[in-house]
């Protein structure tokens, strides 16, 4: 095992281990911070409803992110390719992505109500624009001596986008990939504490109301959880593409 895994799992271990060490000595209050036997009895309880309310959210998050991904890097290389239109493009997209799309789901709640649907196109929004971003970045900074060669070789435009410019910019995408699904996962969530009849953000809020902490402890866990999953398979995927970069496109 490398050196920067076993400080990971050793500083989950120490966070582990202050849990028990706080909750046992009564350093806070249960209602703050409640043991790990609070989590352990609130599955218990309420397993199978925790279980249904994270397919929701999964489906919701799964749903966002078919429509994000594609959408993104769609817009980002097109006008990543266009030289001319790409700052101003980036300029626009960076302007509307510095507005908090918390502010919008009140409108998405009009427009198509407090179910789902409203919950995957606040997800869509959020994970949208650093997915469109970096790929416009990484497309805007491949090196144009590899663009020139693929034509002198007899490609065409096509091939050319597809073996040189998207390869070389993949590590751009996937980077953008992790921050924008990162944001879709925590946009669903939080949307769903806000407005909703169900999901793992329902029922945090629901139990916060009802002062179950051990409930709320348990549907953060499942949620973070989910979050650091998804994230280290990007970065594996990252890891893996990284090398494009250097080696250039194969052609």
């Amino acid at each position: 095992m490398s050196k920067p895994a076993l400080i990971r799992y050793g500083i989950i271990l120490g966070l582990i281990a202050l849990w028990f060490l706080v909750t046992a000595m009564e350093w806070v209050k249960p209602m703050q911070l409640p043991p790990p036997s609070g989590l352990w009895a609130a599955w218990q309880s309420d397993g199978s409803r925790f279980l249904d309310a994270f397919a929701l959210t999964a489906a919701e998050i799964a749903a966002a992110i078919v429509i994000a991904w594609p959408l993104g890097i769609v817009i980002g290389a097109f006008f990543g390719t266009l030289r001319a239109a790409s700052m101003a493009a980036s300029a626009i997209l960076g302007s509307l992505f510095a507005v908090p799309a918390i502010i919008l789901y009140p409108l998405f709640i009009a427009w198509v109500g407090m179910g789902p649907e409203s919950k995957v196109l606040f997800g869509v929004i959020a994970g949208f624009f650093p997915i469109a971003l970096n790929t416009l970045s990484g497309v805007r900074q491949v090196d144009q001596n590899y663009v020139t060669m693929a034509r002198a070789m007899g490609a065409n435009r096509l091939q050319i986008f597809y073996r040189v410019v998207l390869r070389l910019a993949l590590p751009s995408v996937i980077s953008g990939l992790r921050i924008g699904t990162a944001l879709i996962m925590i946009s669903v969530v939080v949307s769903e504490m806000l407005a909703s009849f169900g999901g793992l953000g329902y029922m945090i809020a629901y139990h916060r109301t009802m002062f179950d902490t051990g409930h709320v402890y348990l549907g953060i866990l499942m949620a973070l959880l989910t979050v650091l999953t998804v994230n280290w398979l990007l970065s594996m995927l990252e890891s893996h593409f990284s090398k494009w970069q250097v080696k250039g496109a194969e052609l």
